[in-house]
């Protein structure tokens, strides 16, 4: 009896690392099949690998295509307007199926006439010059070895990065009736710069296209929020005003609360990175708190007055990511709201007879409250004592 326990306990214990042995074996097997082929290159600014079931996910890649794929990129790759998870499936028409082609392709190619990219972006074909541009912000980048990341700087749309028939469709959606609205909100010199000085007043009976199909949500940004900060694009008046050394790349910070508050930062502030990545405008700052979003804790790099400074912004929940605002409607026929900026309205605005906004934003504290009389109703809710902010008179 004692004998047959002891076989059945060590049939159970070879049963057991056999068990152990195959599930232990199934995982090195699966881990080596999602990284297949996942060798990196490196070249013009850019870390490619070959398609894994990972990647082929995460940048909808389709199973027929062939290619390899951009893991992260920085000038002159991002410059010329490639960006993370292109598929890049030949060089000047010379196949790029995995990383042995790609490497074989690039040791032969040379920047300086450009090389024409055929690339797949979320599924739909795109061609892209790749030329050897100077990077943005170089100073910063060199101090910090920052990371240039993703910038507004030619967009997916722009003459660098033009989709298979993207230029027929918008001339087809271009609505006639916004452009000439555009130019009737000009301003007298923009008017005159665009040559329609003379231009026929704006129909009262117009129908205006929806902001959809005004394009609302592609506007030119102009406002970002992030835990509390409230940043704009840094412009030359900004920068005289705020004594913001020439040449700062990076986002004014014109009012903190919440956690910005906490951190350090202070308004006036410029913030030119977020853990390493540039943010030189909004679109870069939205993509580099996108990398953060899932953290408590971020490091910000601020340019104040010149001098660099790294703070530590937290939150007790998850940091999140940017929100943007891009410029509010206008109406038609409107006096432009600033100077020219050689650039149709429409670059930033839309057109809305009404809607677009309240008269007065209800959020913003007023310059210069008005004069009020002694034992008025208050025009609002209670704020403290209100000769604080006001000017009492007294009755007649």
């Amino acid at each position: 009896m004692p004998n047959i326990l002891a076989e059945y306990k060590h049939k159970n214990k070879q049963r057991f690392f056999l068990i152990l042995s195959v599930c232990l074996i199934g995982l090195i097997f699966l881990a080596a099949l999602m990284h297949i082929g996942a060798g990196e290159a490196e070249w013009a600014g850019m870390s490619v690998s070959d398609i894994t079931p990972a990647n082929a996910m995460e940048f909808y890649i389709p199973k027929d295509e062939a290619g390899v794929v951009v893991n992260w990129c920085e000038d002159p790759a991002y410059s010329s307007g490639v960006r993370s998870g292109d598929l890049i499936k030949s060089i000047n028409n010379k196949k790029t199926k995995k990383i042995s082609d790609f490497l074989k392709v690039t040791k032969d190619t040379s920047l300086d006439q450009g090389a024409l990219l055929d690339i797949l972006r979320n599924g739909q074909p795109l061609y892209i010059t790749l030329e050897n541009k100077l990077g943005i912000h170089d100073n910063i980048k060199r101090v910090f070895n920052l990371d240039m990341g993703v910038t507004g700087k030619n967009a997916p749309g722009d003459s660098n990065s033009v989709p298979l028939e993207a230029k027929p469709q918008q001339q087809n959606n271009a609505d006639p009736a916004a452009h000439q609205i555009a130019f009737a909100n000009n301003s007298p010199a923009e008017t005159a710069e665009a040559g329609t000085m003379n231009a026929a007043p704006v129909d009262p009976n117009l129908q205006l296209p929806t902001p959809k199909e005004q394009g609302a949500a592609s506007k030119e940004l102009i406002e970002g929020h992030w835990l509390g900060m409230e940043l704009i694009p840094l412009t030359p008046e900004l920068a005289t005003e705020f004594n913001i050394p020439p040449n700062t790349k990076g986002l004014l910070i014109d009012e903190i609360s919440l956690e910005a508050a906490e951190s350090g930062v202070l308004a006036g502030d410029m913030v030119v990175g977020i853990e390493k990545i540039a943010t030189p405008d909004l679109v870069a700052f939205t993509e580099a708190t996108r990398m953060v979003k899932n953290r408590f804790k971020a490091k910000v790099i601020v340019s104040r007055r010149g001098q660099i400074i790294e703070y530590t912004i937290s939150s007790k929940r998850s940091l999140g990511f940017s929100q943007n605002e891009a410029a509010q409607p206008i109406t038609p026929g409107a006096l432009s709201p600033h100077r020219s900026r050689n650039k149709p309205c429409t670059a930033c605005h839309i057109i809305m007879k009404t809607g677009g906004q309240l008269p007065t934003d209800a959020g913003d504290i007023l310059p210069n409250p008005p004069p009020i009389l002694k034992g008025a109703v208050s025009p609002h809710e209670y704020r403290g004592k209100c000769n604080v902010c006001h000017i009492i008179l007294k009755k007649r």
